[in-house]
C-alpha cells in the first residue's frame, strides 16, 4: 500500500514539475492565456499530494515558489515597460494633434 502511495507521489512530483516547466516558458514567451489553467492544475496535485513531509515534495515546492516568484516580478516588469511605453506613446500622439 505505500509503495502505491508513493508511486503516485512520484508521478504526482514529475507532473508538478512538468508542469512548473511549462508555465515558466509560457511567461518567458509572453503567452499568459495558459497559465491559469495550468497552475491550477499544478496546485490541485500539490493539495492531492499525499506525503508532504517528504524532502523531495518539499524541495520541488520550494523551487515552485521561487520561481513563481521570478515569473511574478519578471511580468510586473514587462507591465511597467508596457505602461511607460503607452505613456510615452500618448504624450507623442497629443503632442502632434496640437
Amino acid at each position: 500500500m505505500l509503495d502505491d502511495q508513493k508511486h503516485a507521489d512520484d508521478i504526482c512530483l514529475n507532473q508538478i514539475e512538468s508542469l512548473s516547466k511549462q508555465i515558466s516558458d509560457l511567461i518567458n514567451c509572453g503567452n499568459y492565456d495558459q497559465v491559469k489553467d495550468l497552475d491550477n492544475t499544478r496546485l490541485d496535485l500539490i493539495k492531492n499530494f499525499k506525503d508532504k513531509n517528504n524532502k523531495n515534495f518539499q524541495s520541488i515546492i520550494y523551487k515552485i515558489s521561487e520561481k513563481n516568484k521570478d515569473d511574478i516580478d519578471q511580468i510586473e516588469s514587462k507591465l511597467y515597460s508596457l505602461k511607460e511605453e503607452k505613456s510615452k506613446f500618448i504624450k507623442r500622439f497629443k503632442a502632434y494633434n496640437n
